[in-house]
């Protein structure tokens, strides 16, 4: 009996980074996070900072660290609008950890409007170490 699949296509401004069929998907929805396997109900959700995951055809789990999005499911297929999304394997862990040190340091600083902006580029840098293994 063949494994049951749901396409799965994600797309950030710059280009489709992800287009094939999977066996599961698993995101940080901004109200919790959530798992989306074959044949799910039409759904809409908005994507927090975090780890998306998901189980490929061939059975290989694929990790990657998001900024944030929008993922809409419906006829079997998952459609995920991304700001970012970086693979696990690409991401540039002292890169990651120059990153978390500068936003740490303007959160310290900052006033105002830019304690959020701080704060964002601070979990974006977190979030980059936990999906790569070094935090």
């Amino acid at each position: 009996m063949a494994d049951k699949l749901i396409h799965l296509e994600i797309v950030t401004p710059r280009k489709i980074d992800f287009s094939d069929e999977v066996k599961s998907f698993t995101a940080p929805g901004t109200e919790g996070g959530f798992q989306i396997l074959p044949n799910h109900a039409p759904f809409i959700s908005t994507i927090g900072i975090g780890k998306v995951k998901f189980v490929t055809k061939d059975n290989v789990e694929k990790e990657f660290a998001t900024s944030g999005g929008v993922v809409e499911v419906h006829d079997n297929k998952i459609s995920m609008l991304a700001e970012t999304i970086e693979p696990k394997e690409d991401i540039d862990v002292q890169r990651a950890r120059e990153a978390k040190e500068r936003a740490a340091k303007k959160l310290e600083a900052a006033h105002g409007h830019d304690i959020d902006i701080a704060k964002i580029a601070l979990l974006r840098a977190l979030n980059r170490l936990k999906v790569a293994g070094s935090e």
